[in-house]
């Protein structure tokens, strides 16, 4: 359990039951609740981490992380500032169309 981060959220295999990684006299364990009561997980229970499910992009959303990449392509090969500050702009025409493309293809079927 040496690998565990401290507040990282846990589920028994056994059971599915929830917990999370806590700091127990310098050692870390994982805590859950049983009927209102903390309890400790023993040492040989088989623990994984919970995995929260990935959400889906809204289609604008889609669309800005596509043109974040297309500005960021532009400003590497013509060795120009990123100016990271400055969003993107959606009505603005795409610096590689190709890419713009290829990544909305990508988060649309992942």
């Amino acid at each position: 359990m040496s690998g565990l981060v401290v507040g990282e959220q846990m589920v028994r295999l056994e059971d599915g039951q929830k917990g999370v990684v806590a700091l127990i006299d310098g050692e870390r364990r994982i805590v859950f609740d049983d009927r209102g009561e903390q309890r400790l997980a023993q040492k040989k229970e088989v623990w994984e981490v919970a995995t929260r499910p990935r959400l889906p992009l809204r289609a604008e959303e889609k669309l800005e992380v596509a043109l974040w990449a297309d500005k960021a392509l532009c400003a590497l090969e013509r060795h120009e500032p990123k100016y990271v500050w400055q969003r993107p702009l959606l009505s603005a025409e795409p610096y590689d169309s190709g890419l713009v493309v290829a990544i909305l293809a990508y988060l649309s079927s992942r």
